[in-house]
């Protein structure tokens, strides 16, 4: 990939923009114009960042775009350029850096900390969206990517919860870091279709200690950040890991933060199958209420994403296929946008109806496949 320099105003990229253990603002490229580092990659090591600094350039940057200090990749000035989608991939990215290259990111507890406020940002400002992006938004790796669907469905389902302070964003962080020593089997296991074998399956039940112990040895001194982390896997039921501990020993944000990876788990694809659709996806969980799942926390789950998510598909009472936008004042009663006539083909533009009427209500989820449009073609629905 290379940039066009008579294009655009390029100048060189000045230190007092990098840092270690942070992700770029910007692209860098060599002074021929072929790009070095992509935006929002991280710079790793002091030598990867002199060489930056020595041979790179990019896109001039105004000073009056600098605010009080702020750095370039300020939340403010990243919301402005970027549609909630882009900003989904961007996440992708930063968290694949902080857990495949942990001990290089400077001060991991506080890159983290920044993801988790980051993912709570969205959470508030536009939570249909969020929802819309967990579900839409293709990646290349599993193992970042479901731990950013995690911490971004535990920051929708604190929302209104009373906790003590700083605990959400501790919850947060050990979503985001749950699986650090697992990430490799994770994207392997994303695409095998056969049973565990015996070595697989030791990693996978030593992962919460291994992360665990691999977060002390980056300086992360939060012990409910541990807690959780050590804890996520145990199950009402008894039959969890590593501690196998029963539902009286299982601290609810350890059991919010259970429920949370496995609705996540089930409402993304893997390689060899299709994910299920989120209304069904929900439902098993639902049905599972009191003997797996808190029942406060299972109907907090459907009263947050609705019985239709946003980004999930569905079919009308109209014969119209459709995405839903947003929730409605009833989970069953989504906003949604028309994409197409079941038997025709896809309209020019989407759109908008209000299920609540009755002559455009849901009258079953359906795969996105039938919608005949790619998420990219989407985004714009969620834009500011």
């Amino acid at each position: 990939m290379a940039l066009g320099s008579d294009k655009l105003k390029l100048s060189k990229v000045r230190s007092e923009f990098l840092a270690v253990g942070e992700a770029l603002p910007f692209d860098v490229f060599a002074g021929s114009g072929f790009l070095l580092l992509k935006k929002g990659y991280y710079v790793l090591t002091d030598e990867q960042k002199t060489k930056l600094t020595t041979i790179g350039v990019t896109q001039s940057i105004e000073e009056d775009k600098l605010e009080d200090g702020k750095r370039l990749d300020g939340e403010e000035e990243k919301q402005q350029r970027l549609g909630v989608f882009d900003e989904m991939s961007s996440l992708y990215l930063r968290t694949r850096a902080l857990l495949q290259h942990a001990f290089s990111v400077r001060n991991f507890t506080a890159t983290t900390l920044k993801l988790a406020q980051d993912i709570i940002h969205l959470a508030e400002s536009q939570p249909d969206a969020l929802i819309a992006a967990i579900l839409l938004v293709p990646f290349r790796e599993y193992g970042p990517a479901h731990s950013v669907h995690t911490a971004g469905l535990l920051a929708l389902l604190t929302k209104r919860m009373t906790l003590p302070s700083n605990h959400r964003e501790s919850l947060l962080c050990a979503a985001l870091t749950m699986n650090i020593s697992l990430v490799k089997l994770q994207n392997e296991l994303y695409a095998q279709q056969e049973s565990l074998t015996d070595d697989q399956r030791q990693e996978v039940e030593a992962h919460p200690l291994l992360s665990s112990a691999i977060l002390r040895e980056l300086s992360v001194e939060d012990e409910l950040w541990h807690t959780l982390v050590q804890t996520h896997h145990e199950s009402w039921i008894g039959n969890g890991y590593p501690f196998a501990l029963d539902r009286s020993h299982i601290l609810p944000p350890a059991h919010i933060l259970h429920l949370a990876d496995i609705a996540c788990a089930k409402l993304t694809p893997r390689r060899y199958r299709n994910a299920l659709l989120p209304a069904t996806a929900l439902g098993h969980i639902f049905q599972r209420k009191d003997a797996e799942f808190d029942s406060a926390f299972t109907t907090l789950l459907i009263k947050e994403l609705g019985i239709y998510p946003p980004g999930s598909f569905v079919k009308l009472v109209n014969n119209e296929i459709g995405v839903v936008t947003f929730r409605g004042n009833k989970p069953s009663t989504p906003q949604v946008a028309a994409l197409r006539k079941a038997d025709s083909g896809p309209y020019g533009e989407p759109l908008i109806r209000e299920s609540r009427n009755p002559a455009f209500k849901v009258i079953e989820p359906c795969a996105a496949h039938l919608a005949g449009v790619r998420p990219t073609y989407l985004a714009h629905l969620w834009t500011r």
